[in-house]
């Protein structure tokens, strides 16, 4: 059984302040980097130089593997990786080589790209070449960073983000194929695209375990019926339960750990990073939100009698 490495969202968690990108990288960071519990951090795509460098720095000092979400960019712009039209597919993927050039000053050790949005039925397969052939470049881009992956996160196709990739069998039998052409593609799990889906969480977790590098246990409503329906990124309920309206509690939590752990870890990857993805707002207190969401994973790690770095 391996041992997982937690990480932090902090994309999420400090939610508020990432639109201030040096309070975000000077302020918050260096106060996360003392905190021994963590060992791999997930950011934005950060773009100012002197920024970049303290980054890397904390990055090289913790020996953190550092994720940099891209695909928050990619979907403001309004680009498309996916797109049938050949033209707005080539605009994407040179944004996204754009976007590696800057995750590469940082540090980053995996980029997180997205799918795209979902396409008719009689329109998908071809949605999906088209995503391959962008992988495949992007792919031989990356490769030229020393140490640098790339992510995909299956989203729910038919709830709330609507995405290409979205059943998680479905993704796999595309993804293997990806990967024999690609090897430095991995699979990003989130736990409520899937739960949003009604599929079994083990089962999914399983089918993706041969690529998976990194994974969300993240909290959702599965009523349809209730107005908080969807990926909103839910808080956590209060200990020690930690049930609220959403599917998660402590008990499924390390229930999804262990069935991590069981699993060799990838090829080309160090370690398998676990994160708690809980968004906050403005107005909420964001170090004891933090300190509610690390608290969680300890107990989720102390549950499933996994250790980590306490």
């Amino acid at each position: 059984m391996k041992q997982l490495a937690p990480s932090l969202h902090m994309l999420e968690i400090f939610m508020p302040a990432v639109t201030d990108e040096n309070f975000f990288v000077q302020k918050i960071l260096p106060d996360v980097a003392k905190i021994p519990f963590y060992t791999g951090i997930e950011l934005p795509v950060i773009f100012k130089k002197e920024n970049q460098k303290l980054v890397r720095r904390i990055v090289e000092d913790r020996d953190y593997q550092l994720t940099i979400w891209a695909s928050p960019n990619i979907n403001e712009k309004g680009d498309n990786l996916s797109a049938l039209d050949p033209e707005e597919r080539r605009r994407a993927v040179a944004y996204v080589k754009e976007l590696l050039a800057e995750a590469a000053e940082s540090g980053a050790y995996h980029v997180g790209l997205p799918s795209g949005p979902d396409v008719s039925p009689e329109k998908r397969e071809d949605a999906k070449k088209a995503l391959f052939e962008s992988f495949y470049e992007i792919s031989q881009e990356a490769s030229k960073y020393q140490d640098m992956h790339l992510t995909l996160e299956p989203l729910d196709r038919y709830v709330h983000k609507k995405q290409l990739m979205g059943p998680i069998h479905e993704v796999i039998d595309w993804f293997e194929g990806l990967k024999k052409e690609c090897p430095n593609f991995y699979i990003h799990w989130d736990s409520a695209h899937e739960a949003l889906a009604e599929i079994d969480l083990e089962e999914s977790m399983k089918r993706a375990l041969p690529y998976m590098a990194q994974f969300h246990i993240c909290n959702c409503v599965t009523d349809p019926s209730n107005p908080c329906y969807g990926d909103w990124h839910m808080e956590l309920g209060n200990a020690p339960e930690y049930k609220n309206w959403g599917y998660l509690d402590l008990q499924g939590a390390a229930k999804m750990l262990r069935v991590a752990a069981e699993a060799e870890t990838p090829a080309g990857i160090r370690d398998v990073h676990v994160g708690v993805e809980v968004r906050t707002h403005m107005g909420d207190d964001l170090w004891k939100r933090e300190g509610e969401i690390r608290s969680f994973l300890q107990a989720a790690f102390d549950e499933a009698g996994l250790i980590y770095n306490k």
